[in-house]
């Protein structure tokens, strides 16, 4: 669940606060439209997160997923077209490991069936 609200110095700059995830604090993110440069860091930040998700242990895949769920959540905040998302992601992961990723990130809802079903996977 997300929560929208105000945050930081600026009062004016609008945030959304990803929950706390058992041991993870809750964490803000900006809000607002972005440049395609940051939609591209916010969409290669969240294929880096998926793909160590997959680490054999003794990996943290928890801490993987977290990370994977705010870079996830900055790139929806910040409006950026999931295009950007599934390149970074079909550079990064196999169909295949797509599915795995997507079988432990409910988080990413309608999203994350979209990735899976695009013509590069």
């Amino acid at each position: 669940m997300l929560l929208a609200g105000c945050g930081g110095d600026d009062q004016t700059q609008k945030t959304l606060t990803i929950p706390s995830d058992g041991r993870f604090a809750a964490t803000k993110v900006p809000t607002g439209p972005a440049s395609p440069a940051l939609c591209r860091a916010k969409a290669d930040s969240f294929s880096r997160a998926a793909e160590s998700f997959l680490l054999p242990y003794p990996s943290d895949s928890d801490i993987y997923r977290v990370l994977a769920r705010v870079q996830f959540t900055a790139f929806q905040a910040h409006h950026c077209d999931i295009a950007v998302l599934r390149r970074a992601v079909a550079r990064r992961l196999t169909p295949k490991e797509l599915r795995e990723v997507l079988a432990f990130f409910g988080f990413m809802g309608d999203v994350g069936p979209e990735l899976a079903n695009a013509p590069q996977h």
